[in-house]
């Protein structure tokens, strides 16, 4: 921090004031330059970890999907087993599976 701070402001004054007024201006131009360079890596760092994070949101997404799917799947074949159940059970005068009077009509 110290030394950055020293090359943009610092250093260019002392060239300045020692006489070396055009070095004081290639000096200033150069070091813009190089802040604008770091501050540009800065923010394709930014873009980079923000497509990396979208990317395995993206695959977590994925899989959830397909766990979501598989549930579906599940609860489908439960609910056809369930209706099958039931409409066999309503043959039945009682659905007490130790009573006598369970018998189809």
């Amino acid at each position: 921090m110290i030394a950055t701070i020293f090359t943009t402001y610092i250093e260019p004054i002392i060239l300045f004031i020692s006489g070396g007024g055009l070095a004081a201006l290639f000096t200033i131009k150069y070091t813009r330059k190089t802040a604008q360079a770091n501050a540009m890596k800065a923010v394709q760092d930014v873009y980079q970890e923000t497509i990396q994070d979208l990317r395995s949101d993206k695959e977590l997404m994925k899989k959830e999907n397909l766990d979501m799917l598989s549930q579906i799947s599940n609860l489908k074949e439960t609910v056809e087993q369930n209706c099958i159940d039931i409409s066999e059970l309503q043959n039945y005068k009682c659905i007490d599976t130790t009573c006598n009077k369970r018998r189809k009509e």
